[in-house]
């Protein structure tokens, strides 16, 4: 993450860079292949049971809109530092010119079976065991240390693991029943910002 101020020829040759890194996102609007949530989603469709290729991999969960407010919430701090003073702080004198961590509350830190029998709540069906013992390595678990966003930036996620479930099934189900994506997507994202502004 760059960010280049325009407002003087001064503040444009100024560049704050900070890195972010998200957790294992999952939300509606994601049809990619090999991907946990989006291959369940196909197999309900069609009344299949769904593979689990890792079922005991634990990985933290988060519903995309997270990161993406973490995102913003970290560029609008380097902006701020940036062009709060009539000559622009030297890049690597800005405080959140490092890297972040945005991924969710431990709890939300589920195997992949946990993450697809919550979803079979909301979204009846099966799934079946493809565990391969010869398939290329992966790790059992993986955890982001969250603390310096929260500190520094007053971060936090918003949906706990049953909620970012809950939408992220209710977008496909809208969707395959023929609902908008857009709107969809829309209801999301204002359910997303009531939850924040009642967090403050």
């Amino acid at each position: 993450m760059a960010l280049r101020p325009t407002t003087s020829r001064a503040r444009a040759s100024a560049a704050a860079i900070a890195t972010a890194r998200a957790g294992n996102v999952i939300g509606g609007g994601d049809w990619a292949e090999d991907r946990i949530v989006p291959d369940a989603m196909r197999a309900l469709a069609v009344g299949d049971p769904i593979p689990l290729r890792n079922p005991g991999a634990n990985r933290p969960w988060q519903h995309v809109l997270e990161p993406l407010g973490g995102y913003l919430r970290l560029a609008e701090a380097l902006y701020t530092i940036q062009t709060s003073t009539a000559e622009p702080a030297a890049p690597e004198q800005n405080p959140f010119a490092s890297a972040f961590n945005f991924g969710p509350a431990l709890e939300a830190n589920r195997s992949v079976r946990e993450l697809v029998e919550a979803a079979l709540q909301h979204w009846p069906g099966t799934w079946r065991d493809e565990s391969d013992p010869n398939a290329p390595h992966e790790a059992g678990r993986l955890h982001l240390q969250i603390d310096k966003a929260h500190h520094q930036l007053g971060w936090q996620p918003r949906w706990d693991f049953a909620t970012t479930v809950a939408r992220t099934v209710a977008w496909y189900c809208a969707v395959q029943e023929g609902a908008n994506p857009l709107d969809c997507c829309l209801a999301d994202l204002e359910a997303y910002q009531e939850q924040s502004a009642h967090a403050h």
